[in-house]
Order: C-alpha cells, then structure tokens, then sequence
C-alpha cells in the first residue's frame, strides 16, 4: 500500500514521521519539516517534505499516494499541476527521473548555482560529486553561460554535467566537465 501524502502548493508532505522516515531512508527523498540536512534519525521523526519532481517520481513507483485536499491525484494530475508552476518542469523531470533510474541520489543543486546535486552514495555520506544543468538539447548555450556554470562548480570541486534533454523522445545525454588549472 501507498504512503499517504499531502500537496502544498509546491511541496508535497507525507505528515506521518514514520512513513516519513522509510521514503527517506529508501533513497534520501526530500527533508524532515524545519530541518536541512538530517543528520541522524533522531531528525527524520518529523513529517518529511519533497519537491513536486521527487513526488511525481515517486508516485510513478507506488511509493506515495498524493492527495490534493480530499481528492487523490493520479501521476496526470500531479504532473499537469506541476508543469503549470515549476519552469522547465519537462526537462527538469526528465534529467531526474533519469539518474534516478540509473540509481544516483539526486537533490536539489540550488546550493550550487544549478539544477540538481548529485550523489553516488547519498548526502552525509559524501559531497555531492557532481552538479547538473538540465537543458533543452536544441537550447543555444552562450559561452558566458557556460563560464559561470563552470566556475560555481569549480569553486565548490564539483564536477560539472549538462543533462540534454530531447522532449520529443524524452531521452537525456550528458556532457561531463571538469576545469583544469594549466
């Protein structure tokens, strides 16, 4: 049976910590309510928060069941709303539900001037290795852009990874960088 969870404009909330704790601890999906970076489970006894992305993925694979007020929401629900608020939710989704798939921990990268953080082994266990760029495969990418995006994962020894998106048949490939001193 589904986790029970909760839409919140753009947040989506399993209100039971027990519940909680085991889609937490099943990947390092989302953050115990009021706390950043859960460092033991003392923390995850908390009602656990994810983002639109992660619920969606989440509901795709059974996990949880999201409820919008009284109605549940099917994956078509759940991801028609969140296209109508998050920017770029295709490309964003389709980069995520990918390196899920490929079995990396994937977290926000905000932190990092990015789309995603990524980890091979899960946050508190490593720094996040790499930092994500979902783009539009047909997106033109200006050279100052890539500047910037290279010196924010530098100055945080990241290596940096654009994730090209083709929408049409939703595949994603990727471009790894790593900044050099020479």
């Amino acid at each position: 049976m589904a986790i029970h969870a909760v839409l919140f404009y753009d947040r989506i909330v399993i209100p039971n910590p027990q519940e909680g704790m085991s889609v937490y601890k099943s990947g390092f999906y989302g953050k115990p309510l009021g706390i950043a970076k859960p460092k033991k489970d003392e923390d995850l006894k908390r009602p656990l928060e994810v983002s639109l992305i992660e619920g969606l993925y989440l509901v795709k694979k059974g996990k949880i069941e999201v409820y919008n007020i009284d109605n549940k929401m099917d994956e078509n629900d759940l991801e028609k709303y969140a296209k109508s608020i998050i920017n770029r939710f295709d490309i964003l989704y389709a980069v995520y539900e990918d390196l899920r798939n490929k079995g990396f921990i994937v977290r926000s990268g905000i932190k990092f001037g990015a789309d995603f953080a990524i980890y091979t082994l899960g946050p508190g266990i490593e720094h996040a290795p790499y930092v994500i760029i979902a783009l539009d495969e047909n997106a033109k990418l200006m050279a100052n852009e890539l500047m910037s995006f290279g010196r924010v994962s530098h100055s945080t020894k990241k290596k940096l990874v654009l994730g090209l998106v083709n929408l049409n048949t939703r595949s994603v490939r990727y471009i790894i960088f790593k900044w050099v001193k020479m």
